[in-house]
């Protein structure tokens, strides 16, 4: 859940005259990726019609106008980490440290066998209860600054408590949210109804969540499309090896989170029951940013806009991310397309089994490592894109920093065959490879087209 926060400091902390050269690079670069030997380069529909420099300025844009609070915040939230990771390691804190975890399941197990459906989730209802607390700080903020105005301290104390230590309630928040997505028939049980609702209309606002968003849009196309070039966030036309490529596809992930480019795509193919579904969402949510928008320019921005950039910024990262490698050879293969981390520093709710999740969405969570276990001649046989003991944010920086030796020293060849060169050629040569208009199985006829859907659950 820290995942991006070293990128976007880098970003922020450039000087001005640095961050303009650089930003001038990666315009030559991206106008020299629009043409490869005097052909024009095939982008996706709508995107063939934004420029590749136009795209690269708005995602810097994006990445920027978040980037000095967000600094901010990392300096106290990692700091807070840090602390608490000291208190909970402390020679003196044994004994809580064995105690805690068993008295939070004490009261979790039965609770879960009473309220939830599959009582296997009963580690959720900690979280619910915690993350359900933010929009009270967010009432006591605002609070705040009907009373005394604009306080730089009230500001960063609210941005750190929602994000917690390293971010973990961020990354916790976000889970939930994907998981209650998922759900097509909720969490919870009959009598417990409304609590299905919890975390796409409750708590996922507050995190620059759209309603409806996770349950629509992402469960509809991005699982039905997986990446391919009808995704409306598809990353697949780019060369994830050039730093520009990630700020061409924020624009992208932008109108994905907004819910604007979803709201196209399925009112294309006329599945209008969908379409209402996610309008709703999306003028109950900006519809409440109107209004504080109305009642305080300053506080909405600071207090509900940046959280809606902060998610769609960094949720952005983490999807350019999972889906950057495909196999030349073999371009639908999703035990190479979806990436899969061990051991992970920051799998939460086993979210770093990424390939069970699109492969076998009905496997629980809790299964996720056993079903990689039972699969693993699966992935040993296409040479899986793989990774052990890292996290998504260390990823993400050797990918943006062209660390490839980094990351090849992580990359998990279950085989036992390939040299640390040899690791480090498939890497980048997964990173380069394009798919074009035929999309990624050769089978694209249109955009949106039912052609390309793959329905994956084995």
């Amino acid at each position: 859940s820290s995942w991006s926060a070293e990128c976007v400091k880098r970003i922020s902390h450039r000087p001005a005259e640095r961050q303009r050269r650089s930003l001038k690079v990666m315009a030559s670069a991206s106008s020299k990726q629009e043409k490869v030997e005097g052909k024009k380069v095939w982008k996706p529909f709508p995107w063939n019609y934004l420029p590749n420099k136009v795209a690269l300025i708005w995602g810097a844009a994006e990445v920027a106008s978040i980037s000095p609070l967000f600094a901010v915040l990392i300096a106290f939230n990692v700091g807070w980490y840090h602390i608490c990771m000291y208190v909970w390691h402390h020679r003196h804190f044994v004994r809580c440290r064995e105690a805690i975890p068993e008295l939070v399941r004490s009261v979790s197990r039965p609770l879960g066998r009473w309220m939830l459906q599959d009582p296997r989730n009963h580690a959720y209802l900690p979280w619910f209860a915690l993350l359900s607390c933010v929009p009270m700080l967010f009432f006591w903020a605002m609070w705040r600054y009907h009373h005394y105005g604009f306080e730089f301290s009230t500001l960063v104390i609210y941005h750190v408590l929602r994000g917690g230590p390293r971010f973990r309630f961020f990354g916790h928040a976000h889970a939930l949210v994907h998981k209650e997505g998922h759900a097509h028939t909720g969490h919870f049980v009959k009598h417990f109804w409304i609590l299905n609702y919890l975390c796409e209309w409750w708590i996922g606002p507050f995190y620059g969540v759209v309603p409806n968003s996770y349950s629509i849009a992402h469960m509809k196309i991005h699982h039905r499309w997986h990446n391919d070039v009808d995704d409306v966030h598809t990353n697949l036309d780019l060369d994830r090896t050039k730093l520009s490529s990630f700020f061409i596809y924020v624009p992208r992930f932008s109108l994905y989170w907004t819910g604007l480019s979803p709201v196209a795509l399925l009112a294309k193919r006329k599945e209008w029951r969908l379409v209402r579904q996610l309008l709703y969402g999306m003028m109950t949510y900006y519809g409440v940013t109107l209004i504080l928008f109305m009642w305080n320019p300053v506080f909405c921005i600071v207090y509900w806009i940046f959280t809606h950039l902060e998610g769609m910024i960094l949720l952005c990262a983490i999807s350019y991310l999972w889906h950057a490698f495909v196999e030349e050879s073999d371009p639908g293969n999703q035990y190479v397309n979806s990436v899969t981390i061990l051991d992970g520093h920051d799998n939460t709710f086993n979210e770093d089994y990424h390939v069970v999740h699109h492969h076998s969405p009905s496997t629980h969570w809790t299964d996720a490592h056993k079903h990689f276990e039972a699969n693993k001649h699966k992935y040993a046989e296409v040479n899986a894109t793989i990774f052990r003991d890292t996290e998504e944010g260390m990823l993400l920086q050797m990918l943006f920093e062209n660390d490839w030796d980094g990351m090849a020293t992580r990359f998990v060849d279950l085989n036992g065959k390939l040299s640390h060169e040899e690791k480090k050629a498939l890497l980048v040569k997964r990173l380069k490879h394009v798919c074009g208009p035929d999309g990624r199985d050769g089978k694209r006829q249109e955009w949106g087209s039912s052609a390309t859907i793959r329905d994956y659950n084995d």
